[in-house]
């Protein structure tokens, strides 16, 4: 059955509970914390065709059927979250991709080769010649794939990482020698920077992550994420800021043998006349590397005939389309946090993508069915309305809902 193993809960309580962290006040001064700001790019046009694809040969499955406060920047509209990452001695500036679903830092350089951009323009590269602190690992590569599923891979350097105001000395930096063409032709991210929670890079010999290396230096063991829609969001390292927050964080183990930031689900609904909530436990893995938000089928397929119009796509199975006119009556999508009351709403106008025809007639929808992938991704279209919290110690995630200020 399409929607065999959900189960019809009433809109009864389970418990209230609520796991706590030391939080900082936000007038404390920290030094080894900060926050990374994170900003929308201007130009470029999104492609839901290319996310699609992304996420499953990022994450399995067929493309057919990524007080120490960092500022991150949307490319496209809303695509990857980039941040202004310094690297070396004299500190040369790269622009970052902030990606918890994979562990690799690695940048363009003055090492890498252009097949089809050849003469530039090309994002901020990196130059280990320039750096006094780099050192070249002569027995050690890398070789990884990203997003349409091609490979980029290279050599590797030790160099000084700063971001915020945190300095990783001996930090290993991926030197991109070949990559993938769309990555050749972006002239605004040179490369990604993985916060996984345990997994390992793909170096060869084995080293240390970045995280790894991050951890120690940090007043405590978090980072959160702030991520806007359509605006400047934060990436925060080191301490966690309540006054981002509208509600309080509610803690969720993380899935223990797993590598990356999974955690498990089980209360879903959404707001229509005859709202109901729905049990169907599953995992999901939060990454800030994926654009569109994946359930499972039973989930999302519910979810989206019970808007009018609703059309599957002709052209992508298993995908759903909806008439744009009725975007902003599209139903909050709401998940109750397991063994707790607290609930997190993703409001419908969030579950708008864009335009899947010329006319404007209909469009993509930002969450989509997670059949023929391995895992449930929960990306960025759900992270842009909540406040999440990482415990590097703990492996744990924490949410919270916040205060929406984007305007349609």
């Amino acid at each position: 059955m399409l929607w065999q193993g959900l189960s019809l809960l009433s809109l009864t309580a389970v418990f209230a509970s609520a796991s706590g962290l030391p939080v900082r006040d936000t007038q404390d001064a920290w030094s080894t914390s900060f926050s990374l700001n994170v900003a929308r790019r201007e130009t470029g046009e999104r492609n839901f065709h290319q996310e699609w694809a992304a996420v499953r040969q990022k994450w399995g499955g067929s493309p057919s059927k990524s007080h120490g406060l960092v500022d991150v920047h949307p490319m496209g509209n809303d695509d990857l979250y980039l941040a202004d990452i310094q690297i070396g001695s004299p500190p040369q500036t790269v622009k970052m991709a902030l990606d918890t679903g994979s562990s690799d830092v690695w940048v363009q350089s003055t090492d890498t080769k252009y097949r089809i951009n050849r003469n530039g323009p090309w994002a901020p590269r990196y130059h280990p010649k320039d750096s006094h602190t780099s050192t070249l690992l002569n027995e050690s590569r890398w070789d990884v794939q990203y997003l349409d599923g091609t490979a980029a891979f290279g050599i590797v350097y030790q160099d000084t990482i700063r971001f915020g105001n945190i300095e990783v000395a001996n930090a290993t930096v991926q030197s991109a020698q070949t990559m993938a063409s769309r990555f050749e032709t972006d002239i605004e991210m040179s490369g990604i920077m993985g916060l996984a929670k345990r997994l390992r890079n793909n170096i060869d010999p084995s080293v240390p992550t970045f995280m790894d290396m991050l951890t120690p230096l940090l007043d405590s063991p978090v980072f959160t994420v702030d991520l806007k829609k359509n605006a400047t969001g934060q990436f925060e390292f080191g301490r966690i800021d309540m006054a981002k927050a509208s509600d309080n964080i509610t803690w969720l183990d993380s899935v223990g043998r797993s590598p990356h930031w999974d955690v498990d689900f089980d209360l879903t609904s959404w707001t229509i006349p005859d709202q109901t909530w729905w049990y169907y436990r599953f995992s999901g893995t939060i990454d800030t590397g994926t654009t569109l938000m994946f359930l499972p089928s039973a989930l999302a397929s519910r979810y989206w005939y019970s808007v009018p119009g609703m059309r599957p796509a002709a052209e992508l199975d298993g995908a759903y389309t909806f008439p744009c006119a009725n975007a902003k009556e599209l139903p909050d999508l709401l998940f109750k946090l397991p063994g707790t009351e607290h609930v997190l709403t993703i409001p419908g106008r969030y579950l708008n993508y864009g335009p899947a025809d010329k006319n404007g007639e209909y469009c993509w929808g930002g969450m989509q069915s997670s059949e023929g992938m391995e895992i449930v991704v929960l990306g960025d279209i759900m992270l842009k309305a909540l406040f999440v919290a990482f415990d590097l110690d703990k492996q744990r995630v924490g949410f919270a809902n916040k205060v929406l200020t984007d305007e349609m």
